[in-house]
Parts: C-alpha cells; sequence; structure tokens
C-alpha cells in the first residue's frame, strides 16, 4: 500500500497533543507533509519538529502541496468550512468531533464528500477505545443477555455520550427528554487549558428503536474533571443476564439465581509488550465461565500506548478507505446521527424539557440560535465557505 500523503491542520492541544504524535508513528502508512496553524510560531515549532513545510493558511496549504488526507482538528465552528473547502480540491477528511456544530452545516459536508468523491472520516474516540471493543465483543455474543438499560452519570457525555449510548442500545434513537441547569463556579482552567466559569449540567432521558432506554448525565465541568466533578461516576450497562459496570462484567451464576442471584465479577487483564521502547498493549483477556474472550490490539506494531489506539484507529479507518475506495468504520452519517441526538437533547431543554422524537425537523430552534451565535461571532454567514476558511477560530 502507498504511504499517503498526510497534512495536520490545527496544532492545538488535541491536534499537537493527541493526533500528531499518533501520525508520526504511523510511517507505514503516512507521509507528514505540513502542519497548518493559524498561529505562525505554533507552525513553525510542529513543522521544524516533525521536518515537514509549516503553513498559516488553509488555501496556500492546498496550493503548494499534493495532499491525499487532512486531518482537521481545528475548533468545531470551523469544521465544515475547512473540509469543503479541502474535499472541493478532492482532498479526503479527517475531522475531530462533532462534524458540525449543526445538522445543516453537517449535511453540506456530506454533500460535498458525495459530490468529489472523496472520504469524509469522524475522529470519534470513545467507542474505539479498547476497553470499550471488548465490551463490545461481551454484548455482541450474548454474555449479558438483551441490553435493556443505560447508565452514563458524571462520566464524558455530550456528543462523545451520545456514541456510546447509541453503540451499547445497538439500535437508533426515537426520543429525548432533557433538562438544564447552569451555576456560577470559581473561574478556572482545567487540565486541557480550557476556561471555565460556569458549569453546564444536563440530565438526558432516551429511548431506543429495541426498546432500550438510557440515562446521562453530563457538564462541561465534569468532563474536565476538575473541582472534583467527575471524580467518581456511573457507566453501566443492564442486561438481561448480567451487568457491566465501568470494565468488569458482573454475571449470576446459575445456581445463585434462586438463592440471592449475587452476581461475580469479571475484569479484563492487559498483556503487554515493548514496542520501540514503549509499553504497548498487546491484548485484553476476559476469562468468563463459557469460555475466554479476547481483543487484540491491531496497532501495536505501532508502537502506540493504549490512550492512542483510538487515534490510530481514526487515522488507520480513513487511510484504508481511501487505499480500498470503501467507507470508513465511522464515517459522516453516522457522526451526524450522533450529533443529531446531542442537538436533540439541547432542543428538549431549550423547549421547557419537550420530548423530542427522531429524525429531528431540522432546522431546531437550537440550531437557528447557533446559527446567530455564529454570525454575531465571525461576522459572516456561516454557510460563507469562501469567507471563512481564512478565518481564525479561536481554541478554547
Amino acid at each position: 500500500m502507498e504511504r499517503l500523503n498526510i497534512a495536520l491542520i490545527g496544532a492545538g492541544r488535541r491536534g499537537a497533543g493527541a493526533h500528531l504524535p499518533v501520525i508520526a508513528k504511523m510511517s507505514e502508512a503516512f507521509r507528514l507533509v505540513a502542519i497548518c496553524d493559524r498561529d505562525e510560531a505554533t507552525a513553525q515549532r510542529y513543522a521544524s519538529e516533525h521536518r515537514c513545510k509549516a503553513y498559516t493558511s488553509v488555501v496556500d496549504l492546498v496550493a503548494n502541496e499534493r495532499l491525499d488526507i487532512a486531518d482537521v482538528v481545528v475548533p468545531a465552528d470551523g469544521h465544515h468550512a475547512i473540509c469543503c473547502y479541502l474535499m472541493e480540491h478532492g482532498i479526503h477528511v479527517l475531522v475531530e468531533t462533532p462534524i458540525a456544530i449543526t445538522l445543516p452545516l453537517a449535511d453540506l459536508m456530506i454533500e460535498t464528500a458525495q459530490r468529489n468523491d472523496v472520504k469524509l472520516e469522524i475522529a470519534e474516540n470513545y467507542y474505539r477505545e479498547p476497553q470499550e471493543r471488548l465490551k463490545s465483543l461481551v454484548i455482541a455474543q450474548g454474555h449479558i443477555g438483551k441490553v435493556s438499560r443505560l447508565h452514563r452519570i458524571f462520566r464524558e457525555g455530550g456528543y462523545h455520550g451520545m456514541r456510546v449510548l447509541r453503540v451499547r442500545a445497538g439500535g437508533n434513537p426515537t426520543s429525548v427528554w432533557s433538562v438544564t441547569h447552569t451555576s456560577d463556579v470559581v473561574p478556572h482552567t482545567d487540565q486541557m487549558k480550557r476556561h471555565h466559569a460556569q458549569e453546564n449540567w444536563t440530565l438526558s432521558v432516551l429511548t431506543f428503536e429495541n426498546d432500550v432506554l438510557a440515562v446521562m448525565a453530563y457538564s462541561n465541568v465534569i468532563h474536565a474533571r476538575s473541582m472534583g466533578r467527575g471524580q467518581t461516576g456511573i457507566w453501566q450497562v443492564d442486561g438481561t443476564k448480567g451487568t457491566i459496570v465501568d470494565d468488569a462484567v458482573f454475571l449470576v451464576p446459575p445456581d445463585e439465581l434462586e438463592k440471592g442471584a449475587i452476581a461475580t465479577a469479571y475484569t479484563p487483564q492487559r498483556t503487554t509488550e515493548k514496542v520501540n521502547g514503549v509499553e504497548v498493549l498487546q491484548a485484553l483477556e476476559l476469562g468468563l465461565p463459557d469460555g475466554k474472550l479476547i481483543w487484540e490490539n491491531p496497532y501495536r506494531r505501532f508502537g502506540v500506548t493504549e490512550w492512542q489506539v483510538s487515534i490510530a484507529d481514526e487515522l488507520w479507518s480513513i487511510a484504508c478507505a481511501v487505499w480500498e475506495n470503501g467507507e470508513p468504520d465511522y464515517g459522516a452519517e453516522a457522526g451526524r446521527l450522533d450529533q443529531e441526538m446531542n442537538i436533540g437533547q439541547h432542543e428538549s431543554a431549550l423547549r421547557d424539557r419537550k420530548t423530542i422524537t427522531f429524525p429531528l425537523a431540522s432546522p431546531t430552534q437550537w440550531e437557528q440560535q447557533a446559527h446567530e451565535k455564529f454570525v454575531a461571532k465571525y461576522g459572516c454567514d456561516p454557510f460563507d465557505i469562501e469567507r471563512l476558511v481564512e478565518v481564525f477560530f479561536p481554541r478554547v
């Protein structure tokens, strides 16, 4: 397979801190040709470290480099504009989450990808984590029976939470009901250099087409794990035969069913190996009464850490889609659906806790307000791609 020319667009906290080190390790698949960031010093710094070219303009980048793929890691406000510009020039795109801030903008991206026959993948990482992959095996093989309820409390939520809930539900959403609460907090900066002066908390109840119910509570401060929020949380999947709590699988031995139904907890074991001096996850093994489940890390040869596996999976997904002229593992349509669920919970709260059914009648009131805020912030219509591609989207 021919190596693919790739450029990183956006070298901030997520771009330089998470994506760039993994791209560098996956030299078997990628040739890093450029780094583009609106801050010239940032672009020059990382380009010098990785011996590639530096750009501050996406327009100049496209004009001067032959790119196969662009890894777009800019703030969400800029996703649609930058991606559409790239795709109009025949460049395949991996873009960070969410796909776009509203569904009309997501639809513009999907239409642009289809019209230009390019691949569009979304860098959703939560369901790609090794532990989540192992849980998928547990559920797919029927060890906890049919999934009935999901609880995701004081864990990362929002768009990411919606994706994980939909994977665990094994079906598409039918409705959402939400309540929000805003409170002041002491102004502070979290570990990811994000600033908070308010906590925006949301409780959502979702139903799915296969009679699964999900409950999720989330806030920006919980996501940041700052001020003690999110130190203790619940991520629980209830099935007809057992439960998954965080990473442990709870199953009741048959002879205990009429004697208290006390479950036995089964926890996965890690095997690791050294690759290029890095401690790398080799496999997760879960011993259950019916046998052993094993998830093997397909990216260990690259020397990525366990935390980096999901990012390697995103990058490998877009690479394979290009090589094989196939579809990405996750894809833009799935990214749109998960963002639709996220927007649905905001719409419910905005409309005084009204139950919102899917699919949404777009644009929603929440999306209309989002477009109005966009115009006020950037001084132009969100659909003005030509103008927006050169706009600075401030990091948050």
